[in-house]
């Protein structure tokens, strides 16, 4: 399962620049959610994006109506979407339970494949599925959405050009209210919290900043006493050229680091700074109800944020706190280097050194999902594998359920899934 690793710099550098004059495939999402709703909202925003939106699947019949009324093709599951010869690749935007079922449907039938995080439930399912995507001669992408923020790209570039001597250390902190978003508490349950949702992101942003394979991981989780699963963890993460990564994320609904990036959140948008009280006050206030009473009210506040619900898309961030678009913010991220030291700036990086701190404008023009859609269309028309592959997906994976082993066992845990040098 060893691979050669590939630096980002020069792949990332081209992903937004296919858009416009390129021959256009087409696409079918599987999962019209929320994840779903805000690919959709990315899809209909970008007009020269070369993908066509021909096809959704989703067990929810309203989902379906809405969907076959703006774009066409509407199916009541995965097999039936992955049938039809004029669906060139999907993007897996299910249940996190439902992802290894049908990247494996997918892949049967000669589909190209975007999947949301987490790829898979566990480490040998993951392997599973990129033996599937290698017997089917398909493309797997690991949508981990963070990773691809052009801010992220953007620091990983300067990092490995070597302007700034040596990496050092890389220390990334998120705090949040995620534990506390509507969502059934099967969802929360099945992700493990944050870990196997959030994890994700926060692994790829440091693995692909370093641009050296993982060695090792020691770990703790801490409780959610609100909703009974982890709420966050604190990793130490050891790269083999010797430089360490700290990840730090709490979503129980405290502190919020946007409060330190002049309430800029997740999306690129200001958040409400009462947000955070507001959303744990009201899941306080619903656990203390009957479990089906609870059950019912929390699917009820998720549903309004799927496609077709009363706040999906741009209109769900403007309720939960966003206004004006600026560079995502997934979290504080500060890398420190021989010779400097870089961290996000609203309108891309704050670049310090022994001459102070400047600014480096980053291109806003193409978010994490359309950036990943591009890198997938790249690998297609090339017929080399995206940088991201399943394999890099399996790799940040492993390291997520290592962050859950080491929590429960209290001692490092050495990978072998990892990228080789």
């Amino acid at each position: 399962m060893l691979r050669k690793y590939r630096s980002p710099g020069q792949r990332h550098r081209r992903r937004c620049q296919l858009m416009g004059g390129t021959a256009k495939l087409n696409l079918g999402i599987i999962g019209l959610g929320q994840a779903g709703a805000m690919v959709i909202d990315s899809i209909t925003q970008t007009p020269d994006l070369p993908w066509e939106l021909v096809a959704g699947a989703d067990p929810r019949p309203q989902a379906r109506d809405s969907f076959a009324a703006e774009f066409g093709r509407a199916f009541p599951d995965a097999e039936s979407l992955c049938r039809d010869g004029g669906v060139d690749a999907v993007y897996i935007a299910s249940p996190s339970w439902l992802h290894a079922e049908h990247v494996e449907i997918a892949a049967h039938h000669g589909k190209h494949i975007v999947c949301e995080k987490p790829i898979a439930l566990s480490v040998p399912e993951g392997v599973r599925l990129v033996e599937a995507a290698r017997r089917g001669g398909i493309a797997l992408l690991a949508g981990h959405t963070h990773s691809f923020d052009a801010p992220i790209v953007a620091m990983a570039r300067l990092v490995q050009s070597g302007e700034l001597g040596a990496i050092r250390s890389i220390n990334c902190w998120n705090y949040n209210e995620f534990n506390h978003r509507p969502r059934p508490l099967s969802e929360l349950k099945a992700t493990h919290g944050p870990v196997l949702n959030q994890g994700p992101h926060h692994v790829d942003i440091v693995r692909q900043i370093c641009g050296a394979p993982l060695r090792s991981v020691r770990a703790t989780t801490i409780p959610d006493g609100v909703t009974g699963v982890e709420g966050g963890y604190t990793a130490w993460l050891q790269f083999e050229n010797g430089v360490p990564a700290t990840i730090v994320y709490d979503g129980r609904s405290l502190f919020d680091t946007a409060e330190l990036f002049d309430w800029v959140g997740e999306s690129g948008g200001r958040r409400n700074p009462a947000s955070n009280a507001q959303s744990r006050s009201a899941f306080e206030a619903l656990m203390h109800r009957p479990a089906e009473e609870r059950d019912r009210e929390l699917d009820s506040g998720k549903e309004s944020g799927r496609y077709g619900g009363a706040t999906a898309g741009r209109l769900a961030n403007a309720l939960v706190g966003y206004e004006t678009p600026y560079q995502p913010f997934f979290g504080l991220n500060v890398v420190a280097c021989e010779n400097g030291a870089i961290r996000q700036s609203p309108s891309g990086l704050y670049v310090y050194t022994r001459d102070g701190r400047s600014e480096l404008p980053v291109d806003q023009s193409c978010n994490g999902r359309i950036a990943e859609l591009v890198e997938l269309h790249e690998a297609i028309v090339s017929g080399r594998p995206p940088f991201h592959d399943g394999a890099w997906g399996l790799a940040t994976l492993e390291v997520c359920f290592a962050m859950l082993e080491s929590a429960d066992t209290g001692k490092e845990v050495f990978l072998n899934l990892q990228a080789s040098s």
